[in-house]
């Protein structure tokens, strides 16, 4: 998961179908909320399947990923993208399946901000098919919070008043709070002595957002792999040819240029890369690589 930054979404919405239409967009949503603000559960429901606008954000929303899940950062071929509400509009549920808010946050149904491209595979409730598990994986409406005494209320826009136990890949820190090994599994970046609740957000957020689906481990330990045998010739030349300073410079820029390109806002599972290098990174063997975080990401 990479930082989505969202506060681009109009420009790029206005970049896709012309100076203005986010802003004629907007209107729309403004209209929309106030058909659905005296309804009941019922009625939103039935109005939100008739009206659901959010869809005609799928362009700009894509583009600002790279054309990814923004919680997997699986490439938009590998499944049908689905707008997810954040915060869900119709019922939030925390992690033992208890209700949090009967009636979501129907107010944030239509508030761009409240918007995340994610894979179906992702938002929706499903099992592993590669495994004989038979726990549940997906978002749904699932939004645990640390503390259920303060929880957003209509017409707050914001929420500031929560905690999320869920990452949310708009959030710069958020993103930081899950690593990846060798074979692309997920695991919590802080253990539990380190920092409690960034531990839990990494646990409910792997779990939820389907993290461990085996075809995103395969996709993830690939690009684990190309790393490894960039980073590994490069070695081998500085290890046996070091003498020969203007050949070493070159293979360590082709080295980062490489590792640069696998990072790009448009390749899939950028974060492995960044991982990668942190852990070669604590053999000291490998410190010309110390660097490479300066060119990682763009």
């Amino acid at each position: 998961m990479r930082v989505i930054p969202i506060d681009e979404l109009q420009e790029t919405f206005d970049e896709i179908n012309g100076r203005g239409s986010f802003e004629v967009w907007s209107r729309k949503a403004e209209d929309h909320l106030s058909q659905i603000r005296d309804m009941d559960k019922k009625k939103r429901s039935k109005y939100w399947a008739t009206n659901n606008i959010w869809k005609e954000l799928y362009p700009a929303l894509s583009k600002l990923s790279g054309h990814k899940c923004w919680y997997s950062e699986s490439p938009e071929n590998a499944s049908e993208w689905e707008i997810d509400h954040y915060r869900p509009k119709s019922k939030s549920i925390n992690e033992n399946s208890i209700i949090i808010r009967d009636d979501g946050y129907w107010w944030l149904s239509y508030h761009w901000q409240n918007f995340r491209l994610a894979g179906s595979l992702v938002n929706k409730l499903r099992k592993d098919r590669f495994t004989d598990g038979e726990e549940v994986y997906g978002k749904g409406c699932f939004f645990p919070l640390e503390d259920e005494r303060h929880v957003g209320q209509p017409e707050d826009m914001n929420c500031a008043c929560e905690r999320p136990l869920l990452i949310d890949p708009i959030n710069p820190r958020d993103v930081t709070l899950i690593s990846f090994d060798k074979n692309g599994e997920p695991y919590p970046t802080y253990n539990e002595d380190d920092n409690l609740l960034n531990y839990k957000k990494a646990i409910l957020s792997i779990k939820y957002y389907g993290l461990k689906h085996e075809p995103l481990d395969r996709g993830r330990s690939k690009i684990w792999s190309n790393c490894e045998t960039v980073v590994s010739k490069a070695h081998n030349y500085i290890k046996n040819k070091i003498n020969d300073a203007v050949r070493r410079n070159e293979k360590i820029d082709n080295c980062y240029l490489q590792l640069a390109k696998y990072s790009r806002k448009s390749e899939p599972y950028t974060m492995v890369v960044r991982n990668f290098v942190r852990e070669k990174l604590k053999d000291d063997n490998y410190s010309w690589l110390s660097d490479v975080g300066l060119v990682l990401g763009s």
